[in-house]
């Protein structure tokens, strides 16, 4: 069954740091999209965790947050950045020497220096159960997107039967729109050709002509295959929103020559019909994976 690509999921963990939360949010994108917020403390896991959402999401703009809620302690941890502070001693004895000022850069005046002190997140998050969780996310994130994909194959699978009983009723009353066609063009050859002697073999061949230019059993043909092949799509298990589409567009292509073919009002009402489940179609493929 298909998967939608809306969807939102949210998990806590609780560690002896604090408590991780994490929320994945996905909407429609013609392509996969995807933007993921860290702590500072884990950036560098971001391309591991760029890599665990391809392999289990094909398209959709896929929004991923991952933050922490600090136990009741503090767990900012201070820590002195020794480079800075070998750089402000430096300047103090080039400062001494170069001016001759005489007097020591005491502990104190260091500590009270700008940067002398960094600060970092007390968790041990490792990697792995980073990996872990966002994994446990994106499945959550799929249960949710197969529900909602369930009700939309639902849908689409209501208008296709709509459609098909339409066609059904566009063959049954093909015959009677031949005919009223048939007799139409004889009335109008029977008036042009009233001091004239009528060929009737020329006047049947003319009619087969005119009538193999309404025919529209290959389009219906073509119409009934695209709906199966809709169908068998359907049921496919791989991203199947774009292929969707696709026979959508072509599914357009044979109404629109059908309704162009008749012109007759009982074809062009359902015609219309079928244009209308049609779009109503497209508007749900585009929310498939």
């Amino acid at each position: 069954m298909p998967n939608s690509m809306t969807g939102f999921a949210r998990i806590e963990k609780e560690f002896p740091e604090g408590k991780i939360i994490c929320e994945v949010r996905s909407l429609n994108s013609r392509y996969l999209e995807m933007n993921i917020r860290l702590p500072r403390t884990d950036y560098a896991s971001e391309q591991k965790l760029r890599e665990l959402v391809k392999k289990n999401i094909k398209r959709g703009k896929i929004d991923i947050s991952i933050k922490w809620e600090k136990a009741i302690e503090d767990t900012t941890i201070p820590r002195i950045n020794e480079n800075i502070v070998r750089q402000y001693a430096a300047m103090a004895r080039n400062f001494k020497e170069k001016h001759g000022i005489k007097g020591d850069l005491t502990v104190d005046a260091v500590f009270g220096l700008k940067d002398v002190f960094v600060y970092e997140e007390n968790h041990t998050l490792s990697e792995d159960m980073l990996t872990e969780i966002c994994r446990d996310l994106l499945d959550a994130l799929n249960e949710e997107r197969a529900r909602e994909g369930i009700y939309i194959a639902g849908d689409l699978t209501g208008r296709m039967a709509m459609i098909g009983s339409t066609v059904i009723e566009i063959e049954a009353g093909w015959p009677d729109v031949i005919r009223a066609h048939e007799e139409k063009l004889r009335a109008k050859i029977n008036e042009v050709t009233q001091s004239a002697a009528i060929d009737e073999a020329r006047i049947l061949q003319e009619l087969a002509i005119y009538m193999e230019r309404l025919d529209i059993s290959e389009e219906i043909v073509r119409l009934r295959g695209h709906l199966d092949n809709f169908r068998a799509t359907l049921s496919s298990e791989d991203a199947i929103g774009r292929k969707l589409d696709f026979i959508i567009q072509e599914m357009v292509r044979e109404t629109n020559t059908i309704g162009s073919k008749s012109n007759d009002l009982y074809i062009n009402e359902r015609v219309i019909r079928i244009k209308v489940e049609i779009e109503k179609m497209r508007e749900q493929v585009q929310n498939l994976e």
